[in-house]
């Protein structure tokens, strides 16, 4: 495949995985609701990372399933790869799920969304190159967008410990995206590392689990709900397996800045899920999750974040 050819067709790739993981937002959020009466007197740290645990197990599960016990005979250099990315995950994931409890779901979507600034001065600083006025424009637009998409009440706005959390829970992401495109890491097997880092890092969530519990039968209760089970399958597939896969598979075609700025409309296809997805979860599964109306803000954010995703892909036209 030539160059051209393979870079349209990662983007395809994680454009469908970005739109999984939009979907998969509203997901998560239905699996938090449905576990919380088996989780009463709880930390948001143990339902953060009990939530977590069974969603990098189903991945390692299935990619044994697919690949046989081959997938996670690795090499030293995807050992170092996969421990990496195991470990900005898992801190990420944690950060933003406890900052989740702790703010509001528009302001986490909002300040999750800096990483598009981030990622190009990683590599700013990594290449000692100043980032291209078409991506520092992209990434303003993007911010905008997610601003309008949030609705953030400027007079309201502050940073207190989930916001705190939710930032730093950024720089974390940040940097599990950029080495998905290091030069080291290039000719490592993304199935492999892919296995090895859902293992790590579902035992890093489950170690947190036992560790923050305050009532062991807490440990086991959400799996004798049905209703929580099929939604944290769901979850687990739909937006953390699935996106992870392709996502270490195929963006390595395509620039770090890039991906981060087609990832960044993420939000806009959560804010879409949640206008039909909430209400239907919610009568199955038993929770109070309603729909959301489709609003102006909606339309305007999602339209400069389309707008900075049609800017960087008119670069790379102009650049061929």
């Amino acid at each position: 495949m030539n160059p051209r050819a393979r870079h349209w067709t990662a983007f395809t790739i994680l454009a469908a995985s970005t739109l999984a993981t939009g979907t998969g937002f509203v997901l998560f959020k239905a699996s938090v609701l449905a576990q919380l009466p088996f989780a009463a007197g709880e930390s948001t740290w143990f339902i953060s990372a009990h939530n977590l645990v069974p969603r990098f197990a189903v991945g390692v599960l299935l990619l044994v399933a697919l690949q046989g016990g081959r997938v996670l005979q690795l090499t030293r250099r995807e050992w170092a790869q996969a421990v990496f990315m195991a470990a900005t995950s898992f801190a990420g994931c944690l950060l933003q799920n406890d900052g989740l409890q702790r703010t509001t779901a528009a302001t986490t979507a909002f300040l999750t969304q800096f990483y598009v600034i981030l990622i190009p001065l990683w590599w700013a600083l990594l290449h000692r190159k100043r980032p291209s006025l078409v991506m520092l424009l992209a990434s303003l637009l993007v911010v905008a967008g997610v601003a309008i998409l949030a609705r953030v009440d400027w007079h309201t706005f502050r940073v207190g410990r989930g916001e705190a959390e939710v930032l730093l829970a950024t720089v974390f992401f940040s940097a599990l995206l950029c080495s998905l495109n290091w030069p080291a890491f290039h000719d490592n097997r993304s199935e492999r590392t892919s296995a090895a880092m859902f293992l790590v890092e579902g035992g890093l969530f489950a170690a947190v689990s036992v560790l923050a519990c305050r009532d062991s039968a807490h440990l086991l209760a959400p799996y004798h709900s049905p209703g929580w089970i099929w939604i944290m399958l769901a979850a687990a597939l739909l937006g953390t397996v699935g996106p992870f896969i392709f996502m270490n598979r195929w963006q390595r075609f395509v620039p770090a800045a890039e991906a981060g700025v087609l990832y960044s409309f993420s939000p806009v296809i959560a804010a879409l899920a949640e206008i039909a997805l909430p209400a239907p979860l919610s009568r199955w599964a038993g929770i109070d999750y309603p729909n959301q109306p489709l609003t102006f803000a909606l339309v305007i954010g999602g339209a400069l974040i389309l707008a900075a995703n049609v800017l960087i892909q008119l670069k790379s036209l102009a650049a061929e």
